[in-house]
């Protein structure tokens, strides 16, 4: 039954309905999907977080690439388009605006006291402390969409698993500002100053706009659906240690629409199945995930979804399976598809004669429960491989499904493109996964009493 086949890469959809298949290429020639919305941004404002000199710097290059970047000089001109700028004539069709009460100066004292910490633990958690009172000294001082942390000099970006959990100077800034509803982007000198290690200046702009302006609420592009599709809601479903009692919980991501709307919820504790030694709920715990996600999209719609998607980084259990497929059955659901999609898989393909990297939408059925599918590969549009690795398939492991796999597959590079820290066709997880697995990271730092920030923008 082993059979071989290539996706053709999914059209996503921009300003005046214009499609294309790639984010840059489709927003610089059609706009941003948001174009035309009533309540779309005029203009964002951006407030900064950091030593003075940095912050100096960091406005000066803003307003540079405001006016538009060139591409890297090289043949592959789709890898490496121009950025065209963000402007409300060019670009995002929208104005960059940095209000003077937004900028917030962090004192000598304060940076003192990070590089007089003697481990690297305590330089994160005064950098964490000192960055999070700038913060919300901004907000309260400034009309603020979304704010820029540079981060401290001294601060090291995070410490091994094995000491004080993993201490991540991102996780632990975004969970100590979790209930602060402004996003934060944390940003790294280098970004603009530039060097060997970073991408080429278009390429930092394009990724750095992008994320400013998703996480001042603009929508840059949108999944393409046909009028007679089943209105469909996406669950990811992923698991993490609590970072105060070591227990397992889910994090849940819920996509409620083309545009990448959504929910952040944090699930129940689960167990790790002595069977299969992978993560699940109970029965319960399933039901009233599923029939808390469809209430939550009744609120935002008005009406239920017809159907159902459930992306899972685990297999699913007999009483998992039982709990959501009751849950579907009690809201008279269309159909409610449970998928397992695994991080990585141990065969992998090659294209001969010269071993290049497989095409990205490259689908390989193995059975009719073991599928694999290229999100990250070789890419005609670009005329290469992006990557710097060897890329590994993800495993796709049907468990209740109604449409076709291959249809499946599609969706799933489809949700891949609705990553706003990344624009380009190199995603390569769902937008589902990548969400609920940035969660995860960011909630065990944050106590179960804590009301988190239901947006993914507060995430990323």
């Amino acid at each position: 039954m082993i059979s071989l086949d290539i996706i053709d890469e999914p059209l996503i959809e921009f300003g005046y309905a214009g499609t294309h298949q790639e984010q840059r290429a489709g927003l610089t020639e059609h706009g941003p999907a948001d174009i035309e919305m009533d309540d779309r941004l005029e203009e964002i404002r951006v407030g900064i977080v950091g030593p003075a000199e940095d912050i100096s710097e960091l406005q000066q290059y803003l307003r540079n690439c405001a006016a538009g970047v060139n591409g890297k000089k090289t043949e592959l001109t789709t890898l490496f388009p121009d950025f065209p700028g963000f402007t409300p004539k060019r670009g995002f069709r929208c104005k960059l605006a940095l209000p003077a009460g937004g900028r917030r100066v962090m004192s000598a004292q304060a940076l003192a006291a990070i590089g007089d910490a003697h481990t690297e633990v305590d330089q994160i958690q005064i950098g964490v402390e000192r960055c999070a009172t700038e913060v919300r000294a901004a907000v309260s001082r400034a009309p603020l969409d979304v704010v820029l942390v540079i981060r401290p000099p001294g601060v090291p970006e995070g410490v091994p698993h094995g000491a004080s959990k993993g201490a991540n100077f991102h996780d632990l800034l975004k969970a100590e500002l979790i209930t602060t509803p402004q996003p934060i982007q944390i940003i790294r000198p280098r970004t603009w100053r530039g060097g060997k290690t970073v991408e080429d200046p278009a390429s930092r702009a394009w990724n750095l706009f992008t994320a400013l302006y998703y996480k001042a609420g603009g929508k840059p592009w949108r999944l393409r659906r046909e009028r007679s599709a089943f209105s469909r809601l996406y669950i990811g479903i992923s698991f993490k240690h609590s970072g105060a009692s070591d227990q397992l919980f889910a994090t849940v991501a819920q996509v409620f629409n083309e545009l990448g709307d959504g929910v952040i919820v944090r699930g129940a504790f689960a167990e790790k199945s002595d069977v299969d030694l992978q993560p699940h709920l109970a029965r319960e715990d399933a039901h009233t995930l599923l029939t808390d996600a469809l209430a939550r999209y009744r609120q935002e719609h008005g009406t239920a979804p017809a159907a159902v998607t459930v992306h899972k980084t685990s297999d699913y259990s007999a009483a998992e399976l039982a709990g959501f497929q009751d849950a579907a059955t009690a809201a008279q659901l269309h159909s409610c598809e449970l998928i397992w999609l695994t991080g990585s898989d141990n065969a992998m393909l090659v294209r001969g004669p010269n071993y290049y990297p497989p095409l990205r939408g490259t689908f390989l059925t193995l059975d009719e429960h073991e599928h694999l599918l290229y999100t990250h590969g070789s890419i005609p549009f670009y005329k290469t491989y992006p990557g710097l690795y060897v890329p590994r398939p993800l495993g796709v492991r049907p468990r209740a499904v109604e449409r076709p796999v291959a249809e499946i597959a599609s969706e799933i590079l489809e949700l891949t493109k609705l990553n706003w820290n990344r624009a380009r066709l190199d995603g390569r997880l769902p937008i589902t996964l990548l969400t609920a697995q940035r969660v995860g990271d960011i909630l065990r730092h944050v106590d179960s009493s804590v009301t988190p920030a239901p947006r993914y923008a507060n995430y990323m």
